[in-house]
């Protein structure tokens, strides 16, 4: 090679280099938090054996939120949150409001919790399975409208937070998460941690972390306020990283399992396992810089039920059927007394963002199974692909084909207690996964 070539080859890498480091730096960034603790003792979720309010705290429950927008000012806002759910009514009622102050349209709002289940009772279908009584309820409903009204204040927070900063993504591991259904820690898993650094233009000043694993947030169960492993490690990465918000969401993990469970002691453990994991990526330097435009889909489509009972099985069931059995045939009466039938199918939200060139981002409802996320990365790109679950509606488990003929808890029985009539048709799978190829195609457009 010449020198005249050889100079020419460095000049066009350095000239590339600077673009791509402009183009990174071309966003604008906002995060926030807020403290979500209930202010009185109140029903816990996320066990239907639970019988009395929330004893104390471990630590206070937090959501969070990171806006960011790019250099053609789209913006979207991701939230996460230290709770067990998403209930579309919150979802409905805060997208509602933030669009009017603040434009932002429903595909470009990312609602996502850690499925704690040491968090609050909500106002959702889920919480039917708690065997409450009307001032329990009240009381529920009263802290959902609080908690509406805190949501907004974190977006509307992170919003104003918007301030030039610099992105980059990249992914980590850790391996506490097995698969739980039989045999246990057989079945498929993912112990990729996918990470989003928001720092400073100059890299200065570290302000916000986006990470995600695919398990089960099921540590602890007992009667105290806590976040169980993701709390412990939002806490920890934010104590080690101050003027930072750390923001978790869970993957594919509905059927993983923290292994071994039960001690305060391993919850600790396991946060600290997440937090180190994402700690690495940082400290190895493997983060990738986002450079490009920001685009984001949003659909609901309809899954249907296999099959819908009668409404004399229903009155039955309400006459012999355990309390859980019991709770879903009434709420299902009530379904019937206001259409006049069952409903067939329920709205199903998928949403994806592209988030630059080179990261797409996938959000489902439910408690989805790692299949999802496993075959949404071998199609999409793995390393260029995150899947979330849990997010913009936690309406019931999603399984995959696999686990749905299999049956069990996730792919049948799961679906009394969030008070749906039978476990879902044959088909979702496929119906799920071609809608997040329509939308990945229209935001790459």
């Amino acid at each position: 090679m010449s020198s005249r070539i050889f100079l020419a080859v460095l000049l066009l890498s350095a000239l590339s280099l600077t673009v791509q480091a402009a183009d990174s730096t071309a966003w604008q960034a906002g995060v926030a938090r807020v403290v979500i603790t209930p202010p009185q003792p109140m029903w816990m979720s996320g066990y239907g054996g639970r019988d009395h309010a929330a004893e104390g705290a471990i630590h206070d429950l937090y959501a969070r939120a990171a806006a960011v927008r790019d250099a053609q000012g789209e913006t979207a806002v991701f939230i996460s949150s230290d709770l067990v759910g998403v209930p579309i009514k919150m979802v409905r009622a805060v997208s509602a409001v933030v669009e009017q102050k603040h434009g932002i349209p429903r595909r470009s709002l990312m609602f996502t919790c850690s499925h704690t289940h040491c968090g609050p009772a909500l106002d959702h279908m889920l919480s039917f399975m708690l065997d409450m009584k009307d001032a329990d309820w009240q009381q529920v409903r009263d802290y959902q409208q609080w908690l509406n009204g805190k949501m907004i204040e974190l977006i509307d927070a992170a919003i104003a937070d918007l301030k030039p900063a610099r992105l980059s993504a990249g992914s980590g591991r850790t391996t506490f998460a097995a698969n739980r259904r039989a045999p246990k820690g057989i079945g498929p898993y993912d112990h990729q941690v996918p990470v989003l650094r928001i720092e400073s233009p100059d890299g200065q000043q570290l302000r916000g972390l986006v990470f995600g694993y695919a398990c089960h947030n099921t540590t602890l169960g007992f009667y105290n306020w806590c976040g169980d492993y993701a709390g412990f490690a939002q806490l920890y990465l934010e104590d080690h990283h101050p003027d930072c918000v750390a923001m978790f969401f869970t993957g594919g993990g509905a059927d993983q399992n923290p292994l071994p469970r039960r001690t305060l002691e391993l919850a600790e453990k396991y946060g600290r396992m997440l937090a180190t994991a994402v700690d690495d990526v940082l400290d190895d330097g493997e983060l990738k810089p986002v450079t490009g435009q920001l685009k984001t889909a949003f659909r609901d489509i309809d899954l249907a039920f296999a099959a819908l009972p009668s409404k004399q099985e229903l009155e039955e069931t309400q006459k012999t059927g355990n309390r859980y059995l019991k709770n879903r045939a009434t709420n299902l009466l009530k379904q019937w007394d206001e259409h006049g039938r069952l409903l067939e199918t329920y709205p199903f939200p998928v949403q994806v963002w592209q988030l630059g060139d080179g990261l797409t981002w996938v959000a489902l409802g439910g408690e989805l199974v790692v299949e999802y996320q496993l075959r949404l990365k071998h199609e999409l790109g793995d390393g260029r692909t995150w899947v979330t679950g849990y997010a913009n509606d936690v309406m019931a488990y999603i399984p995959s084909e696999r686990v749905l003929e299999e049956g069990g808890y996730e792919g049948d029985s799961s679906m009394i207690y969030y008070q749906l009539p039978s476990r879902w048709k044959a088909g979702l799978e496929q119906q799920i996964v071609d809608t997040v190829h329509e939308l990945n195609r229209v935001t790459q457009e």
